[in-house]
C-alpha cells in the first residue's frame, strides 16, 4: 500500500470513528426519549482499483420489528379499550352495594314486605299504612337514584367520546407533519430516523385511542384508516362529534363522522370503542335490568292493590294512565262503582257491564248517569272519577272485571289505585295522593254481593283482604323478562333485585381484572421493544471508548504517514 492510499484509508477511519462518535453522543443524549431508538452508523469499504482504502458511513439509523411494533399497536388498541370500564363500573358498583347493605334495593324491597304484613295484620292502623308508604318511597327514591348513577356514567362517557376525538385529530395531525418532513426520505440519516420514531410512538398513542390499521409507503408516508376509512392520506380527514350533555336513559347520542360519513361502525377498540361500548350497551344493560325490577314491581304490587277501596272511599280517584274518550274499552264481566258515607256504607250503587262499554266516552257517559258520582277526562288524558257530594266517597269493586289484552282489572288497567307510578327505575314514584293522606291506602276489597243494597256496608275499617295478598307478593316467585345481563326467570321480587346488585359487582370486578391483564400484555411488549431497541447507556459509553481510541490510532497512522511524506520529500530535495 502506498502512503498516500495509507493516508486515505487512515482518513477515512477518522471520519468513520468521528460519525460513530457523534451517534452514540446522540444515543446517550436520548436514551429517555419515549420511543427513541438506538441508532448505529452502517460503514462500507472504500475499494479503488480493487484494492480497499478505507470506509465510508453508507447511513445512520436503527433497524426495527415492524411485526413487534404492530403487536404493540394491537395490544395498546386493546389495553386502551378495556381501561375506559373499570373506573365507572366501580362508581355504579359502590352506588348499588352489596346484598344484605341495609340501603341496597334488595333490602328495601324486604323492608316493603314487613312493614305490609304489619298492615295486614291490623289494616285500620294509620301509622302502619304510613310506614308502608315511607318503605315504599325509599325504594322509589333508591332505584331513582340508581337510575341517575347509570346515566350520570353514559354522560361522562359521552363527554369523554367528544375529548377522546379530539386526542384523535391532534394525533392525526401530528403524524400527518411527520409525514411531510419525511416527505421522500428513506430513514437512512440521523434526522428521519429520529422522525420516523417519533411518528411510530404518535401512532402508537393513536392506537391506544382507536383501532386503526396502516401502512407506510415507498416515499415514507405513513396511511391511516379507522376501519375503511382514511383519516391521514394526502392530507388529515378529522373526527367531528359532539355530546349532547345531559343525559337520560331515552338520550338519542349523535354520530361521529368523518366529512359527514358516520364512522361508528368502523370503531371497534381503543379508548373510543371502549367508551361507546361502555355507553352504549354495558351501562344500558344495567338500566335494563333497574327498569325491569321497577316495572315488575309496580306491575306485581299494582294490580293486587288496585283490587281494594280505602275506608272511607276517597272522594277523588285519578288514573296515572292516560287516555281519549275515543279510546276503544275490549272488556267483559262487570265493575261496580259505590258512593259511599264515612262509615263505607253504600249510598249509590252502579253496576257497569263491560260488555256494553265500546269506548271511554260510553264508560264517562254511564258514569255520569249515576246521581252521586261523575267521570271526565281531563286535558291532560286522566281520567277522574268523583264524587259529586262532599260528604261521600268512591269505592270500586272490580268484581269479574277484564280489560284489554293483559285481562287487567279495571282500576288497574287505568291506574285508578296505583301504590306506584312512573315507566322504569328512573322515574318511579309513590302515589302522591297518597303520601299527602295514607288513610286512602287500600287494604280491603269491596262487596261483590250481587244483593247490595244502598245502606248496606261496602268497606268496613279493618278490611285486610287486599293487604294479606299484597304481603304475599313479596313470597311469590313473579316473572322477570330478559334484560341486560340477566335472563328470563321466575324469582322474587328481592331475589331479583339481589341479582342486580351482584350482577354489577361482577361487571365491576371482571373489567378490573381485564384492565388489569391487557395493560401487563401491552407493558410487556413495550419494555421486550425497549430492552431490543431502547439505549442502553453502559454499552454506548463501551462503544464511545471504543471509537475514541479507533479514532486516536487512526490519527496516529494519519501523523506517522504524514511524517513519511515529508522524510520523502526532503530526501528528494
Amino acid at each position: 500500500m502506498s502512503i498516500r492510499a495509507a493516508q486515505t484509508a487512515a482518513l477515512s477511519a477518522l471520519q468513520s470513528s468521528q460519525a460513530g462518535i457523534a451517534v452514540s453522543s446522540n444515543n446517550i443524549a436520548n436514551a429517555s426519549v419515549e420511543g427513541y431508538t438506538t441508532k448505529s452508523a452502517s460503514l462500507a469499504s472504500n475499494v479503488n482499483g480493487g484494492a480497499a482504502v478505507g470506509v465510508s458511513v453508507t447511513s445512520v439509523g436503527s433497524t426495527v420489528d415492524i411485526y413487534l411494533i404492530k403487536a404493540i399497536n394491537e395490544s395498546a388498541s386493546e389495553s386502551g379499550y378495556a381501561s375506559v370500564f373499570a373506573d365507572p363500573l366501580e362508581l355504579v358498583a359502590s352506588n348499588f352495594g352489596t346484598v344484605g347493605d341495609d340501603d341496597a334495593i334488595s333490602t328495601l324491597i324486604t323492608d316493603l314486605e314487613t312493614s305490609i304484613a304489619s298492615l295486614a295484620a291490623s289494616a285500620d292502623s294509620q301509622s302502619a299504612k304510613s310506614l308502608a308508604l315511607t318503605d315504599a318511597q325509599q325504594i322509589a327514591t333508591e332505584l331513582n337514584d340508581l337510575s341517575d348513577s347509570v346515566q350520570d356514567q353514559r354522560s361522562a362517557a359521552d363527554q369523554s367520546i367528544e375529548d377522546t376525538v379530539d386526542q384523535i385529530n391532534t394525533l392525526l395531525t401530528e403524524i400527518q407533519n411527520y409525514n411531510d418532513q419525511l416527505s421522500g426520505t428513506d430513514g437512512t440519516t440521523l434526522s428521519s430516523s429520529e422522525l420516523e420514531d417519533a411518528r411510530s410512538v404518535a401512532v402508537q398513542k393513536l392506537s391506544e385511542l382507536v383501532d386503526i390499521s396502516y401502512y407506510t409507503s415507498g416515499s415514507n408516508q405513513t396511511q391511516i384508516y379507522i376501519g375503511g376509512t382514511l383519516v391521514v392520506g394526502s392530507q388529515v380527514q378529522q373526527l367531528e362529534y359532539n355530546a349532547v350533555g345531559a343525559v337520560n336513559a331515552d338520550t338519542s347520542f349523535g354520530e361521529i363522522t368523518v366529512n359527514g360519513n358516520s364512522i361508528m361502525d368502523d370503531v371497534s377498540g381503543g379508548e373510543l370503542g371502549g367508551l361507546i361500548d361502555l355507553r352504549d350497551e354495558t351501562l344500558p344493560d344495567i338500566q335494563a335490568e333497574l327498569d325491569n325490577l321497577a316495572v315488575t314491581l309496580m306491575d306485581s304490587i299494582n294490580a293486587v292493590i288496585n283490587l281494594g277501596t280505602s275506608f272511607p272511599g276517597a272522594s277523588e280517584l285519578n288514573s296515572s294512565e292516560t287516555t281519549d274518550l275515543t279510546d276503544a274499552v275490549a272488556g267483559t264481566g262487570t265493575v261496580r262503582f259505590a258512593a259511599t258515607d264515612e262509615d263505607g256504607n253504600a249510598v249509590e250503587i252502579l253496576d257497569i257491564d263491560l260488555t256494553t262499554v265500546a269506548t271511554v266516552q260510553d264508560l264517562v257517559d254511564q258514569i255520569n248517569a249515576s246521581t252521586n258520582m261523575t267521570a271526565t277526562v281531563n286535558a291532560d288524558g286522566t281520567l277522574t272519577i268523583a264524587s259529586s257530594d262532599d260528604d261521600y266517597g268512591v269505592s270500586i269493586v272490580n268484581m269479574d272485571a277484564e280489560i284489554g289484552a293483559d285481562a287487567l282489572g279495571f282500576s288497574d288497567y287505568f291506574g285508578l289505585n296505583d301504590m306506584f307510578t312512573g315507566t322504569g327505575a328512573d322515574d318511579i314514584s309513590v302515589n302522591a295522593d297518597w303520601l299527602a293522606d295514607s288513610s286512602l291506602v287500600p287494604t280491603g276489597a269491596g262487596s261483590d254481593d250481587a244483593a247490595l243494597a244502598v245502606g248496606d256496608s261496602v268497606i268496613s275499617s279493618g278490611s285486610s283482604d287486599v293487604a294479606e295478598a299484597l304481603a304475599e307478593v313479596f313470597d311469590t316467585n313473579v316473572s322477570f323478562d330478559s334484560a341486560g345481563n340477566l335472563g328470563s326467570t321466575k324469582t322474587t321480587l328481592s331475589d331479583y333485585a339481589s341479582e342486580i346488585l351482584s350482577d354489577v359487582a361482577q361487571q365491576a370486578s371482571s373489567a378490573e381484572t381485564k384492565a388489569s391483564v391487557a395493560e401487563t400484555a401491552y407493558s410487556d411488549l413495550v419494555e421486550s421493544f425497549s430492552n431490543q431497541y431502547g439505549v442502553n447507556t453502559d454499552e454506548e459509553a463501551l462503544t464511545l471508548a471504543n471509537l475514541e481510541s479507533a479514532y486516536e490510532a487512526a490519527a496516529a497512522i494519519l501523523e506517522i504517514t504524514q511524517s513519511l511524506m515529508d522524510t520523502l520529500l526532503e530526501a528528494v530535495r
